[in-house]
């Protein structure tokens, strides 16, 4: 009897020893993103007047104080510098973009025939004495390399103005030596669109963003009762024709700016409106960028312009945190991970042009509204007033819009097939006079044809339902995995599957979605899924 017990115990043991581990299954690329995504420097620069403490004088945090702050040392010391600091789980799959304020303001010191005060591409070497004593090409490639030795992509500059070929072309020599790939222009250039037509012969790799200034608003923003409140670039809207001729000469055209309430209502907006006039029309080459609302960017396929920081209650008025950029309840300078995992998401799905694939839009449209005051914008016309925007409850690309049923209010819904493959499913939140901020939670359907494809949910939700064409039940795992962690969990048992039909519980997705995010962190869950047959 012993030696029976002995030989089945080395059984035992010898199986377990031949077992093979089980392979570690993670679903993100080790591959940095190759979209061009950026963080920007313009809200730390205005966050940065003022700061340490409470405001003296609000009527002295302008544009030109904004410009003052952008400086060699706020990028790279090491205690509070945004180079060194800023994005730390993400900063290889976004480019530094300097914003206003690093260029000579010394006409003198601008050596290119035909340069502008805020298009020389030569850095200020009073702010910067760190590159001081090299030649223009040289200190850019300098600044390049210091900013990529500090894990981000690469550097990216902002200029604004309009320049001859002969400017045009120096400058885009001078990036094509020092490896700049990004520039944001931010204004101009849009009637010969010499930049770009320059660097496409020369320096492809260089990537141009134009815009055709739309305000921080929509129209008719202060009239209430109306169904829909339509962006500039509507139909018949004052810059309907300029936005559809930048989108067939650039690279990124940005969206443009939006008050931190209503920025996503506003963008969502400008977005419909762009993207229904041109849907499956490839000679829209350009890629929708619209700033900084990662959620909404990755269910629309779209690029994002970041400008969100960690800072906070370092400079108040009447006590409060004070910050035009980034004030609200919705507390953007908490959510940086959101951040951090759509450039994981772009490793997966690279956004796509304005003019690749379809697009629908429900006729619902959704109107949220919220009385400004002097502490939530820098717009004194709004200051006591009620501000109204409106977007299409449902937007989807490349696939069926999706259903949403939900008790109460209804949250923005978006979702796209993309052209490498993946799906991509997003919520987003609501404003309403007693509410800056909320996250409604609804039903969402959405009918996807390739259950082979990675599937990426971000948001809140009641229930994600997943209808595929062909039945799943033969699916032997089930992988959900937060955009940030290293490794991707099996949650068959904890979905349910019916056929075809996929249903994940929100308190799942809200699990999943954040479970390796950085603790106090507010973002929304971002996470990806795939089915293993």
């Amino acid at each position: 009897m012993k030696k029976t017990i002995v030989i089945f115990l080395l059984l035992i043991i010898s199986s377990a020893c031949n077992k093979e581990p089980q392979a570690i299954v993670n679903l993100v690329p080790k591959e940095p993103a190759k979209s061009a995504n950026y963080w920007c420097t313009w809200y730390a620069q205005n966050y940065w007047v003022q700061r340490g403490g409470e405001i003296t004088a609000l009527n002295k945090i302008t544009n030109p104080a904004a410009r003052e702050e952008l400086s060699y040392n706020h990028l790279y010391n090491n205690e509070e510098g945004w180079v060194t600091n800023y994005l730390p789980r993400g900063r290889s799959d976004w480019y530094f973009l300097i914003d206003h304020g690093w260029q000579t303001k010394d006409a003198s010191e601008r050596t290119i025939p035909g340069a502008k005060a805020f298009f020389s591409l030569q850095i200020d070497p009073r702010d910067f004495p760190e590159y001081a004593d090299a030649e223009p090409e040289e200190a850019l490639r300098l600044f390049n390399e210091e900013v990529i030795s500090h894990g981000w992509r690469g550097l990216g500059i902002w200029t604004r103005g309009t320049i001859d070929s002969v400017a045009a072309h120096t400058m885009v020599e001078w990036s094509k030596y020092a490896g700049i790939e990004y520039w944001k222009i931010d204004g101009g250039g849009i009637e010969n669109f010499w930049s770009f037509k320059i660097k496409e012969k020369i320096f492809p790799d260089l990537k141009l963003e134009y815009v055709t200034p739309a305000g921080n608003l929509n129209p008719d923003w202060d009239v209430p009762d109306k169904k829909e409140y339509p962006s500039t670039y509507d139909i018949g809207g004052p810059k309907q024709e300029d936005m559809l001729s930048v989108l067939q000469n650039s690279d990124a055209f940005r969206t443009y700016d939006a008050s931190p309430i209503l920025m996503t209502v506003t963008t969502l907006r400008r977005t419909h409106d762009i993207l229904k006039q041109t849907q499956n029309q490839p000679k829209y080459r350009s890629i929708l960028n619209i700033q900084d609302d990662c959620n909404a960017a990755a269910g629309l396929g779209c690029l994002v312009a970041s400008k969100r920081h960690p800072n906070y209650m370092e400079r108040t008025l009447e006590a409060k945190d004070l910050h035009h950029q980034l004030s609200g309840k919705r507390h953007m300078q908490g959510r940086i991970n959101e951040a951090e995992r759509f450039g994981r998401w772009s490793r997966i799905a690279p956004a796509f042009p304005a003019g690749e694939g379809s697009y629908l839009a429900s006729e619902t449209e959704l109107i949220d509204f919220y009385k400004f005051t002097k502490h939530d914008t820098w717009n004194k016309a709004t200051y006591g007033k009620n501000v109204y925007q409106s977007a299409p409850a449902i937007m989807a690309r490349n696939m069926p819009l999706p259903k949403v049923e939900f008790n109460g209010d209804a949250p923005y819904v978006m979702a796209s097939t993309y052209p490498n493959g993946p799906v991509c499913v997003a919520t987003e939140g609501r404003v309403k006079p007693e509410d800056q901020w909320y996250h409604p939670r609804a039903t969402v359907i959405i009918q996807v044809e390739d259950a082979s494809q990675l599937i990426g949910i971000f948001g809140h939700y009641e229930k994600l339902v997943v209808e595929f064409s062909e039945s799943i039940d033969r699916a032997k795992n089930i992988w959900a995995q937060d955009l940030l962690a290293e490794q991707a969990t099996d949650v068959k048992n904890k979905v349910k599957v019916e056929g075809n039909r996929l249903m994940i519980p929100g308190e799942l997705i809200d699990k999943i979605g954040t479970s390796a995010g950085d603790k106090g962190d507010i973002s929304a869950p971002g996470m990806v899924l795939k089915l293993k047959f």
